[in-house]
């Protein structure tokens, strides 16, 4: 039996969406830069189901380690020094959405093949803004987002609750943070990205950030205040066509959905985003729009979360000042 328009180009559509899934994922993901180099670095991680996304957090030292003498004795005593950070599942869902008037009237292969086209990479534009933007802003439950930046390295790090960790209470899960209030960058700023720096890594390499991102005014201040013969770039980045610089060896970059007022330093040896492979940028059945004769929709829809296994590592210079 020959299929019927609507059902052809259900076909068409989803076939389509199909073969060009792993080249937008690809696309998604190397479209800013914070996302570009959490992939670039495999941190982005596959999780199947689960009710939760857990992380395991080290919070002690071992104390059975000790220097011994000829015939001395070690501890064998057990201690906790593990716990578990459990993040939520979001869910982020983009629809596409036909009319059957826009259906008849572009059978043509060429006309349907165009209009196809621009709405798929519609859908694709929008998936990268959105995840961009809950990445800076997402606070998690309030909004179904992901958590992001502003909650996960937060401006108030002795308050809030990060993966089921309250704050306040377990003072080892806390990020660094500065408030720049009334210290003006142009004077400050080196100054204080140094000293940032120097509080996230504590002198020990594992614990050393790996890239700064910012706003673009932060950007924009350093640029000025780094003379040119100083200014080197990471030809990575570069590379990848996002404009940046270093500070100290480590790359620096900045992002329209960070806040002008930010900078965050962050080790992304710690930073993961997890998806579920049975539901990444998937798209759904075409569905019947009810009421609306011969409009059909269909959803593009990925679960994850970006997750965070050490905090005292992670910084960010907030509320910064003009020159």
């Amino acid at each position: 039996m020959a299929l019927s328009l609507t059902e052809a180009l259900d076909n068409l559509y989803t076939t389509t969406w199909q073969n060009m899934k792993d080249t937008v994922r690809d696309q998604i993901f190397d479209a800013t830069p914070l996302w570009f180099w959490l992939k670039d670095k495999g941190k982005l991680k596959s999780v199947e189901g689960g009710r939760f996304i857990t992380e395991p957090l080290q919070y002690a030292k071992n104390d059975n380690v000790s220097w011994i003498g000829k015939g001395g004795t070690v501890s064998l005593n057990d201690f906790e020094f593990l716990t578990i950070a459990q993040y939520n599942w979001r869910y982020l869902v983009g629809s596409i959405v036909r009319f059957g008037v826009d259906d008849q009237q572009n059978r043509g292969k060429n006309a349907i093949m165009s209009l196809m086209n621009a709405k798929l990479d519609n859908t694709q534009n929008s998936l990268v803004s959105t995840l961009e933007a809950a990445m800076a802003q997402g606070s998690g439950t309030a909004t179904n987002s992901i958590d992001g930046l502003q909650l996960l390295v937060a401006d108030a790090p002795s308050t809030g609750t990060v993966g089921g960790i309250d704050r306040a209470v377990y003072t080892w899960f806390q990020n660094k943070a500065k408030n720049m209030t009334g210290l003006s960058f142009a004077t400050n700023g080196v100054a204080e990205m140094r000293t940032m720096l120097n509080n996230c890594m504590n002198n020990l390499k594992m614990d050393a950030p790996d890239i700064i991102l910012s706003g673009q005014t932060p950007f924009e201040y350093y640029e000025d205040t780094v003379l040119d013969y100083y200014r080197v770039t990471s030809n990575k980045l570069a590379d990848a066509g996002f404009q940046n610089q270093t500070f100290k060896g480590i790359p620096m970059v900045w992002s329209p959905s960070i806040a002008n007022t930010r900078m965050y330093m962050l080790n992304t040896n710690f930073i993961n985003f997890v998806y579920d492979p049975m539901m990444n940028f998937d798209m759904t059945e075409w569905k019947a729009i009810p009421e609306q004769v011969n409009d059909r929709a269909a959803q593009v829809i990925t679960a994850g979360q970006l997750t965070l296994s050490r905090a005292r590592c992670q910084g960010v210079l907030h509320t910064i000042d003009t020159p």
